[in-house]
C-alpha cells in the first residue's frame, strides 16, 4: 500500500469486499478480452463467446461480493454488479471490435436486466452516494470511482458532463478515502483495476523541466563527442596506408 494510504480510517479500500470483487472481475474480463478483441468472427460465434464470458465473470463478481459482505449489504452488491455491467457495456459499445455492431443491438444490460438505461441510472446512483455520504457506503463509493476511472461516462460523456465527471472522481475519492487525493496515491489506487495481474509497479517520478533540459543537452554533447571520435577513427583508418609516407624517417630516406 502506498505511504499515503496508511493513515486512512478505513484500512485499505483495496482490501474491502466490494472494491476487491470489482477489481478482480475487471482483471478477469481483461484477461478474456485479450483474446476476444483479436477474434475476426470467422465462424460467426464471436458474440456468443463474448456474452458467455461477460455473463460468467458478472456472476462470479456477484458470488464473491455476496460472500464478502453477506445479505446485510445486498443492495450494495447489486449496485456493484450493475456498475460492472454498465462499465463493460460502455467499453464494448465504444471500442472497435468485430462484434461491436451486434453488441449495440443488445448489450449485456439488456440481456441481464431487460433495460438499456445504465447511462442514466448509474450517474444517479453515484450522485446519491455523494449526497448521502453514509459511512457504510465508502466501499461502494470506491467501486464507483474505479468505474469512472476505467472509462464509464454514460450521460456525462462530452461537454459539460466531462466537467461533472472529473468533479465526481475527486469527490468520490475524497469520500471513500477520507482525504483529498494526491497525484502519487491516486495513480496507485486507480491503476490496479486496469492491470491484468496485480503487480506492484515502481512509481515513475518526473524530473523538473530544468533538469530534463540539462540532461538532454549533456546527452547531445556526449553523442556528438562519440560521433566525432568514431568519425576521426574512420578517417585515420582510411589514411593509414599513406600517412607513413609523411613520417620523418620516410622523408629522410627520400632525401
Amino acid at each position: 500500500m502506498p505511504e499515503g494510504m496508511k493513515g486512512s480510517p478505513l484500512p485499505g479500500l483495496h482490501e474491502s469486499p466490494l472494491s476487491v470483487s470489482f477489481r478482480q472481475a475487471w482483471q478477469d474480463w481483461l484477461a478474456v478480452w485479450e483474446t476476444l478483441e483479436k477474434d475476426d468472427d470467422s465462424d460467426g460465434q464471436l458474440i456468443f463467446r463474448t456474452v458467455e464470458a461477460a455473463d460468467r465473470i458478472t456472476r462470479g463478481l456477484w458470488r464473491r461480493a455476496f460472500a464478502g459482505v453477506g445479505d446485510s449489504s445486498g443492495v450494495q452488491v447489486k449496485a456493484t454488479v450493475y456498475a460492472f455491467v454498465a462499465l463493460l457495456d460502455e467499453t464494448l459499445l465504444f471500442t472497435p471490435w468485430a462484434g461491436q455492431a451486434a453488441w449495440q443491438e443488445k448489450p449485456l444490460e439488456a440481456r441481464l436486466y431487460g433495460s438499456r438505461n445504465a447511462g442514466e441510472r448509474l450517474p444517479v446512483a453515484m450522485k446519491k452516494v455523494l449526497d448521502e455520504r453514509a459511512p457504510a457506503s465508502r466501499d461502494l463509493a470506491n467501486v464507483y470511482l474505479q468505474c469512472l476511472i476505467l472509462g464509464f461516462h454514460g450521460r456525462l460523456r462530452g461537454g459539460r458532463g466531462q466537467a461533472i465527471h472529473e468533479k465526481w472522481r475527486h469527490a468520490l475519492f475524497t469520500f471513500a478515502w477520507q482525504r483529498d487525493p494526491s497525484h502519487a496515491d491516486v495513480a496507485e489506487t486507480l491503476e490496479a483495476p486496469a492491470r491484468v495481474t496485480p503487480l506492484r509497479l515502481p512509481v515513475r517520478r518526473v524530473l523538473p523541466d530544468g533538469v530534463r533540459l540539462g540532461l538532454a543537452i549533456l546527452g547531445g554533447v556526449l553523442l556528438l563527442s562519440a560521433g566525432g571520435h568514431l568519425f576521426w577513427r574512420d578517417i585515420t583508418q582510411e589514411l593509414e596506408p599513406v600517412l607513413h609516407l609523411a613520417s620523418p624517417a620516410r622523408v629522410e630516406q627520400g632525401s
